[in-house]
């Protein structure tokens, strides 16, 4: 049991974004700043007492923030406000991590402009039925970062320092058992590796109506069509809509390129944001292992990736129902293959040679997010309603439209108010050509089978919030008509492949009690 003291006098707010979801929490005003969650609350642990500043305020969820909670080391600051809603129902932790040494560093560190951040994801899985082959895998995401408020360093109002390096390591790669190469881990970064993350200068400026990123980012990380909720689904959906991913000269969100993103604020419920970044498709294939590494220069762009969102997003502070719209447009400017004609404009599964070039792809897309019910009014334990649409433009991608919905429960029981639980679905709709290329490659291996024009996958979660800054998620999932897009041959008649497995994610923040540096995407 874990029972919360808060110490009386005036109250004023602070915002965290933990690695699991950020919350408003009302704080002694004597004790919050700009950057840090501070106050006094106790936290007890199978009846072991701690003081613990932020034990709450890190592990409660709020929504909607818009940005993906394991690949996104800080937060999202709101507004202050007294009133902010709030959940003070005691959450049964079995353990924390809090230990005063290490939590007193941390203060001392960002004291002075300095703040660590990371994670580490482990998540085991099997392939019980259906798919390639059965069998279980195991797959491992970690990073380590730090923030500087340069503020505080250097004397530079409203700028920040980001350094993120991460690394996925693991057995599960490319679809090897369910068949789809989308579908069995949702932090999938292309290759085994270590790379840099982020490395980028963050400026605010015009009193926090203007900001400014630039340096070694990627626009998938959180920064365009994300949400904080996807990256709690462990076999698909990190990040952003698997379409961005796919239909697209940039990498995976577990790497980097130059780039650039500009953010302006009309008011405090709307954004207007653009970027551009260096596409570098080669990036896809290549581990770029070391730092800077062989892709720091410019050599090997291939185009431009052009992103621009506006939205609306409210949250805990200024919506008893917090919700989140917003609108998108990609231009894509890099080369790409054609998904069937060769140079001759003929079918290259049936009669070779080199993939016909072609240059340009525009995608649009709409996402949605909003609480629809809560048993307390004036909480933040709630269901919430979620979707997204990617719709291809122009260019001859391999999705041609792609679809998101779900639903997400923060707190399911009063009990245990911190837990979760998610369903969400997936589908692909392919594009005409890659559907008669692939067809076109089963009659070549002499099958008469006929590939599917649409994948379609399904999860269901339970996350446990065991400790601060520690969730254990069991999940299922079910996929009908895996693409086997990253095998050689392809089997004719694969119609479903069922995923089961378990996540352990832990927050380095949260875990062990470290302040936290906020930033805006929105």
């Amino acid at each position: 049991m874990i029972v919360f003291k808060h110490s009386p006098g005036p109250l004023c707010s602070g915002v965290l974004l933990s690695g699991m979801a950020f919350l408003m929490a009302p704080l002694p005003c004597a004790a919050a700043d700009q950057n840090d969650l501070a106050g006094s609350s106790n936290i007890v642990v199978h009846g072991k007492n701690s003081d613990d500043a932020q034990a709450r305020s890190m592990t409660d969820p709020s929504v909607p923030a818009y940005v993906p909670s394991i690949n996104t080391p800080a937060g999202v600051p709101s507004a202050p406000s007294a009133q902010s809603a709030h959940s003070t129902a005691p959450q049964p932790y079995l353990f924390s991590m809090h230990t005063p040494p290490v939590m007193d560093a941390g203060k001392y560190l960002s004291k002075n402009g300095v703040y660590i951040t990371g994670w580490n994801v482990s998540e085991y899985s099997g392939v019980p039925a259906g798919g390639i082959k059965h069998g279980s895998f195991f797959n491992n995401f970690a990073g380590i970062g730090l923030d500087l408020d340069m503020q505080r360093i250097a004397h530079i109002p409203g700028a920040k320092i980001h350094f993120l390096a991460d690394d996925v390591a693991g057995q599960g790669r490319a679809g090897g058992a369910t068949g789809s190469s989308w579908g069995f881990v949702s932090y999938y970064g292309n290759h085994n590796g270590f790379q840099v993350r982020e490395f980028t200068w963050d400026q605010a400026l015009f009193n926090n109506r203007l900001f400014i990123l630039a340096g070694r980012s990627m626009p998938k990380g959180g920064e365009f069509d994300g949400s904080e909720l996807y990256c709690m689904f462990p076999s698909f959906l990190c990040s952003v809509p698997t379409t961005l991913t796919v239909n697209g000269s940039m990498p995976s969100f577990v790497t980097s390129s130059w780039g650039a993103r500009f953010l302006y604020k009309p008011t405090e419920k709307t954004y207007i944001k653009t970027g551009i970044w260096e596409a570098e498709p080669w990036l896809k294939t290549t581990n770029h292992n070391s730092w800077p590494g062989p892709d720091w220069g410019f050599d090997k762009a291939q185009g431009e990736y052009i992103p621009t969102e506006a939205g609306y997003r409210t949250n805990f502070t200024n919506d008893l129902y917090p919700r989140a719209y917003d609108l998108g447009f990609v231009y894509d400017t890099a080369s790409y293959s054609d998904p069937l004609y060769n140079n001759h404009g003929q079918s290259r599964p049936l009669y070779g040679g080199t993939a016909m070039n072609r240059r340009g792809r525009t995608q649009l897309y709409l996402q949605a997010q909003q609480m629809i019910w809560k048993p307390d009014e004036h909480g933040t334990r709630g269901l919430i309603l979620f979707g997204a649409a990617n719709l291809m433009t122009s260019g001859n991608a391999a999705i041609k439209d792609g679809f998101v919905a779900g639903l997400f429960d923060w707190g399911p029981f009063a009990s245990r108010p911190r837990d979760y639980f998610g369903l969400v679905g997936q589908s692909f709709i392919w594009d005409h050509r890659f559907v008669e290329g692939m067809n076109d490659t089963l009659t070549a291996h002499g099958h008469h089978a006929r590939w599917a024009k649409q994948e379609t996958m399904v999860e269901v979660n339970y996350g446990l919030n065991i400790a601060p800054g520690v969730m254990f998620t069991p999940y299922f999932e079910y996929i009908w008509n895996p693409d086997q897009l990253g095998r050689k041959t392809i089997l004719p008649n694969l119609n479903t492949a069922v995923q089961a497995g378990v996540m352990l994610n832990v927050q380095f923040s949260p875990a062990f009690g470290l302040p936290t540096l906020h930033r805006t995407r929105n």
